[in-house]
């Protein structure tokens, strides 16, 4: 072993993070071109298998995943722990069967700008990990996006809802 490590743990974490967050977007620009067409499918069950991971952390720390509200604050909590303190989001709106969480600052759309990758490609890896995340947690309920910062929004807007009321609102369109 190499001894004491002389950069503060608090640094690590952010070292760390910030790697964690840079892998999917210097995959996508190594491997799109060669896979082609299939990467973007593949890609979404690398998301989908975090998901899974997702689930087995907030079990493991008995994390409240019964209701909306309390999706909202394991899915805020799950963001920070797996893509790194850069991530700043904050819960903004709670009904008995719904609860919005606002993204303002996204670590993936960081290092996306920052390796100036093609931009919006981060919103695939976010909506399949936010939405498997959410029905894995609590296979009653599923997520939507209202607004993402990917496309041009201020900010993500993600409303954690029943998959009743979701059911509901499709055939109203």
């Amino acid at each position: 072993m190499a001894g004491k490590i002389p950069i503060p743990e608090e640094m690590r974490w952010k070292i760390a993070a910030k790697i964690a967050s840079m892998l999917p977007v210097t995959y996508g620009m190594v491997f799109r071109d060669i896979i082609g067409a299939e990467y973007d499918r593949l890609e979404q069950q690398v998301w989908v298998a975090l998901a899974h991971e997702a689930k087995v952390v907030a079990w493991t720390f008995s994390l409240p995943v019964g209701t909306a509200r309390e999706l909202s604050s394991t899915l805020d909590i799950l963001n920070t722990v797996f893509f790194g303190p850069e991530i700043k989001s904050e819960q903004v709106s709670f009904e008995s069967d719904h609860a919005v969480l606002l993204v303002r600052k996204c670590p993936l759309m960081l290092r996306e700008q920052e390796l100036h990758a093609s931009s919006g490609d981060v919103f695939n890896r976010c909506l399949a990990f936010s939405i498997a995340a959410i029905e894995e947690l609590n296979p009653e309920y599923t997520l939507r996006f209202v607004r993402g910062m990917c496309h041009g929004d201020r900010n993500c807007e993600m409303k954690i809802i029943t998959k009743k009321a979701a059911e509901e609102a499709e055939k109203k369109k």
